[in-house]
């Protein structure tokens, strides 16, 4: 069950880094132009490389990072990695709630097909390293 813990915070985690890069890159200044422009990339980049909140995500992200490796040091990859799908259905509910996305039914019904599959995983008993 302790695994089951680390994953879960581990998919917290990944939900807060979109939210916080979602709420940094919202605040940053548009790209005129084609994105693929070498002058227009580096001009995104660099407003984003300088918006906190970015780098707040990046920041999570790193965390996030650490505590998988903790993860997988313990458990199969097969078992751990399919279990972070549960970050779609938990940033379907924070987006709504926090950025007043509009989710939509056939959203909510591919997290629920996505929780099922997620149950069925943790049915089988993770293989400890």
């Amino acid at each position: 069950m302790a695994i089951l813990g680390l994953i879960f915070v581990a998919v917290c985690l990944e939900v807060a880094g979109q939210m916080l890069y979602k709420a940094g890159l919202d605040r940053a200044a548009p790209i005129h132009g084609p994105m693929w422009q070498i002058p227009n990339l580096l001009a995104f980049a660099g407003s984003a490389l300088t918006n906190w909140l970015v780098l707040a995500g990046l920041g999570v992200y790193a965390a996030e990072v650490f505590l998988w490796w903790l993860v997988l040091a313990k458990v199969d990859v097969s078992y751990a990695f399919p279990l972070t799908s549960m970050s779609y259905v938990i940033l379907l509910a924070v987006a709504g709630a926090f950025l007043h996305e509009h989710v939509t039914w056939e959203r909510w019904a591919g997290a629920i097909t996505i929780m099922v599959g997620v149950f069925l995983i943790t049915r089988s008993a993770p293989l400890p390293h």
